[in-house]
């Protein structure tokens, strides 16, 4: 059972930096944009492309909650399985690249402080730290998300890889065929930060491991289709997640062609520009697969009240990209750790306070119903 009397330990942070003074996200928001390199701070905050990160965060924030009086809440438990493994709470890291640039141990500092939390990390196939490294620091508490490359041997070179370093599923993601055309200032913050990757402790694992193959390889397979799945999951026994999902009639091919679970996710605003909100898409997903897979979601959460409003709405559990960054930045594992604890109190506080003491008891109730049908 998840138990909220305490918040995480600082054992694993630096000696200078007391996270008992971080009580929200936010704060860890500002500390970590303070430290954070200018260009990957740019890149971070989709600089010139803000308007589907507004729009995920409005949306969330335009769900408002409706308290439940007189519910045995003595006890809250924020306990939940996701692909058969429980978790302490429903959040779980997200895969994002450049963590090298904020925290020396990068992948590996977010494996561990995310396990200590009692929840999984996802490792991007461009992260800095291979499966070899995150894999032991997880415990079995680890995804691996993969791009589908040209050169399907990388891809399948990566599976084997993550298999054998003790990965629990693979996370495919979907919604980047194409290289996004950023606007100037993001442009500019992606060119700067590619020349900070150039050190071998910044550069892509995929990139390192894989020199020797012709940089053609390495790019996106913009030919894929959902039949080239079969190929996929033939490569191991791990369930398969497909992130990115956020039309119903893809969440129904996706459970169609074997995906155990999806993410409902607009790649946190770095893809298609003025995309619809998570927020909005979650409720005709969850419908649409009826339940015969679970549905996940990201893009701006970044509140207990957010976690609860998105399993409210259907989804099993929350990934988190940008909370899951400034923790690291801030305090490296322990900080990693210290935001999902704050999160989870903040949910269980939602939870009392809505009268659902268990994840099961939250649904749409606790929503306050849209204006026009008021």
């Amino acid at each position: 059972m998840a138990q909220h009397d305490t918040v995480g330990s600082d054992d694993l942070g630096p000696d200078d930096v007391d996270l008992d003074h971080f009580v929200d996200v936010d704060d860890f928001q500002r500390a970590a944009e303070a430290r954070m390199p200018e260009p990957y701070r740019d890149f971070v905050n989709n600089v010139g492309m803000e308007e589907t990160l507004r729009g995920d965060l409005a949306a969330w924030a335009e769900l408002r909650l409706r308290p439940r009086a007189l519910v045995d809440v003595s006890h809250v438990d924020t306990s939940v399985t996701v692909l058969g493994t429980e978790l302490s709470a429903p959040i779980i890291t997200a895969p994002f690249i450049g963590s090298a640039l904020v925290d020396d141990d990068a992948e590996v500092a977010t494996a561990r402080g995310a396990t200590a939390a009692g929840t999984v990390s996802t490792l991007s196939m461009m992260g800095t730290r291979g499966p070899e490294a995150v894999g032991p620091a997880a415990g079995g508490r680890y995804w691996q998300q993969l791009y589908w490359m040209r050169d399907r041997s990388i891809v399948q070179d990566v599976v084997e890889r993550a298999v054998a370093a003790g990965a629990s599923a693979l996370c495919l993601t979907v919604d980047l065929p194409v290289r996004p055309a950023f606007p100037s200032r993001m442009r500019a913050a992606d060119r700067a930060m590619r020349g900070l990757w150039e050190g071998p402790e910044q550069a892509f694992y995929v990139i390192h491991d894989y020199r020797e193959k012709p940089e053609e390889g390495k790019r996106s397979d913009t030919s894929v289709t959902w039949r080239d799945l079969e190929w996929l999951s033939g490569l191991s026994e791990l369930p398969l997640i497909l992130k990115g999902i956020i039309r119903p009639e893809d969440a129904v091919l996706a459970r169609e062609h074997g995906a155990s679970a999806v993410i409902v996710s607009n790649h946190a605003g770095q893809g298609l520009r003025f995309s619809m909100p998570v927020a909005h898409a979650l409720p005709e997903i969850v419908e649409a697969v009826g339940g015969e897979i679970e549905v996940l979601a990201d893009s701006g959460i970044r509140t207990g009240s957010d976690v609860a409003r998105a399993l409210a709405l259907g989804a099993r559990a929350v990934l988190i990209g940008r909370p899951t960054l400034w923790g690291l930045t801030v305090g490296g594992a322990a900080g990693v750790e210290r935001v999902i604890r704050i999160l989870s109190d903040e949910l269980a506080e939602v939870m009392a306070l809505t009268g659902a003491p268990r994840l099961a008891d939250i649904d749409g109730a606790i929503l306050a119903p849209p204006r026009g049908d008021r």
